[in-house]
C-alpha cells in the first residue's frame, strides 16, 4: 500500500533527508514532489519560508479494493388503473348574476406643489465710477491701512496715491503698491490683491459716513495688474461670445468676483446675438453666455 506524507526543511535536500530518516522504517520512497522550494529571506529572518515536499511511501503490501455492497432489488408493484368514482357529481345551481354596483371613483389625489428650483440671483446693476466719490480723508485712511498691513506680513513696499482733490473736493480712487517682491501680493488671478483691497474697503466702510459703502471705493493695484487683467477678460469675453455663436449653445465661464463679472457683461453687450446672466452664489457665482433667440 502507498501512503503520502508532507515534509518541510530549510532546503529541498534537508526535507528529503528528513523524509528518509522518518519514513524509511515504513517502506521505500517511490515518488517525491516539490511543493515549495523555500525562501531564504532578508538576513535569513524576514520573509523566510521553509521548503516543502510530498513523498509517497510504499510498504510492499497489496492495496485492498473496497467491497461494494449489493443492494437488494426492489420489485415494483403493478400499477392499477384509477377507478372511476361511482358518485356522480350533482350539478350546482347557477347563482343569479347581480348587477355590479358602479365603483366609486377614486378621489383625485391632491396636486402636490412642485418644488421650485432656486433661481439665480439677478446681477446687481453696477454703480458708475462717477457715482462713487472718495475724499482725501478716506483715501489717506485706506493708504495707511494698506501700508501697515503689508509691513506686518514682512514686505517693504511703498504705497502711493494722488491726494490732490479736484474741483468737487474728491480724489482718485486708485492706490498703487510698488517695491521689491510686490508681485507676490497679486496671487493667483489676483486673489491676494483682491483680499487686500477688500480689507481696505472694509476699513473705510466702518469709518466713513459716505454713501455706497457696500461697493468698492478704493481700487488697489500692483504693477498695473488691473489694466492687464481687464484686457485679458475682455479678450476672453469676445472669444467665448464668438464660440457661443459658432456652436449655438450656452457657454459657462469660471467663477469670478463682481468686478471681473462686470467687465465680461460690458464687453458682451457690445456683441450682437449673445447676452449674459449670472448664476450661483458668493464665490461660486459665474457668468453664462447665451445665444439670443431669433
Amino acid at each position: 500500500m502507498k501512503f503520502e506524507y508532507t515534509v518541510t526543511g530549510k532546503t529541498i535536500e534537508d526535507a528529503y533527508t528528513k523524509a528518509v530518516a522518518e519514513y524509511s522504517s515504513i517502506g521505500d520512497i517511490v515518488d517525491s514532489t516539490v511543493i515549495c522550494e523555500g525562501k531564504r529571506g532578508f538576513l535569513g529572518i524576514f520573509g523566510a519560508q521553509l521548503a516543502e515536499i510530498k513523498v509517497v511511501i510504499d510498504d510492499g503490501r497489496p492495496e485492498r479494493k473496497p467491497k461494494q455492497e449489493k443492494r437488494p432489488e426492489r420489485k415494483e408493484a403493478p400499477r392499477q388503473a384509477p377507478q372511476e368514482s361511482k358518485k356522480e357529481e350533482k350539478p350546482q345551481a347557477e347563482k343569479p348574476v347581480q348587477n355590479p354596483q358602479p365603483k366609486q371613483a377614486k378621489k383625485a389625489d391632491k396636486p402636490q406643489p412642485k418644488k421650485e428650483k432656486p433661481q439665480s440671483e439677478p446681477e446687481r446693476p453696477p454703480i458708475k465710477d462717477e457715482d462713487i466719490k472718495v475724499t482725501v480723508q478716506e483715501k489717506s485712511l485706506a493708504m495707511g491701512f494698506i501700508k501697515d498691513f503689508i509691513a506686518s506680513i514682512g514686505f517693504n513696499c511703498e504705497v502711493k496715491g494722488d491726494l490732490t482733490p479736484n474741483e468737487e473736493g474728491y480724489v482718485s480712487r486708485v492706490v498703487t503698491v510698488e517695491g521689491e517682491g510686490a508681485s507676490v501680493l497679486i496671487g493667483h488671478h489676483g486673489e491676494t490683491l483682491d483680499a487686500i483691497q477688500y480689507l481696505a474697503n472694509l476699513c473705510l466702510a466702518r469709518k466713513s459716513d459716505s454713501d455706497h459703502k457696500e461697493y468698492v471705493k478704493v481700487i488697489v493695484d500692483i504693477e498695473n495688474y488691473r489694466a492687464k487683467r481687464e484686457q485679458t477678460l475682455r479678450a476672453l469675453a469676445r472669444k467665448m461670445g464668438e464660440k457661443a455663436l459658432r456652436q449655438g449653445r450656452s457657454i459657462h465661464l469660471d467663477p469670478m468676483n463682481p468686478y471681473e463679472r462686470r467687465i465680461i457683461h460690458s464687453e458682451i453687450q457690445k456683441m450682437d446675438g449673445v447676452s449674459t446672466h449670472s448664476v450661483g452664489y458668493d464665490e461660486t457665482r459665474k457668468i453664462v453666455i447665451t445665444v439670443d433667440k431669433k
